[in-house]
């Protein structure tokens, strides 16, 4: 059985927002630093840092 949960926003609000608006919400609710390190941690190629590329 599925629950709804009340969410924080619309999802009207969210989609109304423009490209560039929503990406930067995204990146400031994503916890960066948990993700690159786990990508600085990880086997694979170098070329460029994690973080520069971030």
């Amino acid at each position: 059985m599925a629950t709804a949960e009340k969410l924080p926003f619309s999802w009207c609000d969210v989609e109304a927002l423009p490209d560039l608006e929503r990406l930067r919400v995204v990146l400031e609710a994503l916890l960066d630093e948990e993700i690159v390190a786990a990508l600085e941690a990880g086997r694979g190629r170098n070329d460029y840092p994690v973080r520069a590329m971030w």
